[in-house]
């Protein structure tokens, strides 16, 4: 439990760090080129995860789940094993897929990358594929260790590194796509190099082969046995997710909007009011990355109880801490935004988009639990319906009712893959939704502390005036959350 907390704390630092990096390079793009290039490489983005999705052949998630397991009966020759061969796999498929995308890139261009005016960034996406598949592959070995310090360091200085080369290359040569496509290639080979080489010192503390029965065709058909389902469902549901975000722009387009009007939406609303929504969850996601192997541990010794009663404290909590930040977030979002971004309309955005900022967190932790139970074949299964009827809604909605049938798709995209997924959680492990105790009441006491505080507080236009209004906001939700608690617990012993 210390360790947990250790590598929980250590997480949420970086990943705090890392965030202010991302916002403060976003807010210079932003001022610097203009929403309509944001729009158009959020989309190039999309087609490189896509990318990344078929490089990694689900082989990190197989690797976290033998190394965890493995783990917990000291099988050291297989977890040696099996992360040499995890290497060696997604190092071949990487390179495929790098060769096919250079050779195919104006295909690719015409096709998922309308109006790019720069397509050596498809040269250079994809010359950075075998780097992060193989440093992917290290960081699976790692997290199911519970050795998160080596890929938090990984990660923090992969986005130090890009954001810092990317800010230079735009500023002094102004050469936006390229200078996209050379950062993340620096960024990616960096990591590599520091992953490579704390593995090669970490696996020198295991202790000696311990298992000489331990064969490399039996270690890569256990490999392959978890990741096959998973990459195949993956490809599938990350082919789709492209399709979905090429298509925006091009649906709203037909609305009546230029084609880089569309983009210039797509990128307002995706590319900075989405992702300033997701900024708090570093301490979300943090949590849930660390649950996998915690999970996967659970599971492999049938420990039913551990699980429900770790989960009904998890929902409370996640519940709870989504619902505060959400209205935290609508409090402070006009003054935020406009310092951050000289932009008015990206207030507007966040503050429609902050009622699902409750179902995404939860589904951030929920969809991490279902892998843990070897369930990831079925969150796949989710995430494909909940694709596929996006697409459907943007390219039979989006071009009547405009912005507007976007931000519905959003909702509905939010609000149907992450109920699915909660419901067969709650199925799999037996444990009743409590609606009342967990979203009902701190919902009321949220609206009682907003509306108090309000009276109180009525102007944010400044930082003093805003400070006092959060923390006044803050003291009457949690004065009033633990008075009812307290209360609740003396009514439970009587």
């Amino acid at each position: 439990m210390l360790k947990f907390i250790k590598n929980f704390l250590l997480l949420s630092i970086s990943t705090g760090i890392i965030n202010i990096i991302e916002v403060i390079t976003n807010a210079y793009i932003t001022q610097k080129i203009g929403t309509t290039i944001l729009g158009s490489y959020s989309l190039i983005t999309n087609f490189f995860n896509f990318l990344v999705t078929i490089s990694l052949f689900g082989i990190p998630l197989a690797i976290t789940k033998i190394v965890s397991e493995k783990d917990e009966i000291n099988d050291n020759t297989y977890i040696k094993k099996a992360i040499s061969i995890g290497n060696k796999i997604c190092a071949l498929i990487s390179v495929l897929v790098c060769v096919i995308t250079i050779v195919f890139k104006d295909k690719i261009c015409d096709i998922f990358l309308h109006n790019l005016e720069d397509d050596r960034i498809i040269i250079l996406l994809a010359l950075s594929l075998p780097f992060m598949a193989i440093s992917s592959s290290i960081c699976g070995y790692f997290n199911a260790l519970r050795k998160v310090n080596k890929p938090v360091i990984n990660e923090f200085l992969c986005h130090v590194i890009r954001s810092t080369a990317l800010i230079i290359l735009i500023h002094y040569y102004n050469q936006t796509y390229l200078a996209f496509g050379i950062s993340l290639l620096i960024s990616e080979i960096v990591s590599l190099l520091y992953t490579y080489l704390m593995y090669k010192k970490d696996i020198k503390t295991l202790s000696n082969a311990n298992n000489k029965n331990t064969r490399t065709i039996s270690v890569s058909k256990k490999i392959l046995k978890i990741a096959a389902p998973i990459s195949f469902t993956s490809f599938v549901r990350s082919g789709l997710s492209t399709l979905k975000h090429t298509l925006i722009p091009l649906r709203l387009q037909k609305y009546g909007f230029s084609y880089d009007y569309a983009l210039s939406r797509y990128g307002l609303i995706h590319g900075i009011a989405w992702q300033f929504i997701l900024m708090p969850s570093i301490f979300i996601n943090c949590f849930s990355s660390l649950l996998l192997p915690e999970y996967s541990r659970y599971f492999a010794t049938n420990n039913t109880t551990k699980i429900q009663n770790i989960t009904e404290r998890i929902f409370k909590l996640t519940l709870l801490a989504s619902l505060y930040i959400s209205f935290l977030i609508y409090i402070s979002s006009d003054l935020l935004c406009f310092s951050i971004y000289k932009n008015t309309e990206v207030s507007y955005y966040v503050k429609v988009l902050t009622p699902l900022i409750c179902v995404v967190y939860l589904d951030f932790i929920v969809d991490n639990i279902l892998r843990g139970l070897d369930l990831q074949v079925k969150v796949m299964k989710i995430n494909i319906l909940d694709v596929v009827t996006c697409i459907l809604l943007i390219y039979f909605g989006v071009p009547y009712i405009g912005t507007f049938g976007y931000i519905l798709v959003i909702y509905v995209s939010e609000y149907l893959n992450g109920l699915l997924s909660i419901n067969l959680l709650l199925k799999k492990i037996k444990l009743d939704f409590k609606y009342f105790e967990w979203l009902v009441l701190p919902s009321i006491l949220l609206f009682i502390s907003f509306f108090l505080t309000a009276k109180m507080f009525p102007n944010t236009q400044n930082y003093i005036s805003l400070l006092l209004n959060l923390i006044c906001f803050t003291c009457i939700f949690f004065s009033l959350y633990f008075v009812i608690q307290k209360f609740k617990a003396k009514k439970n012993k009587a």
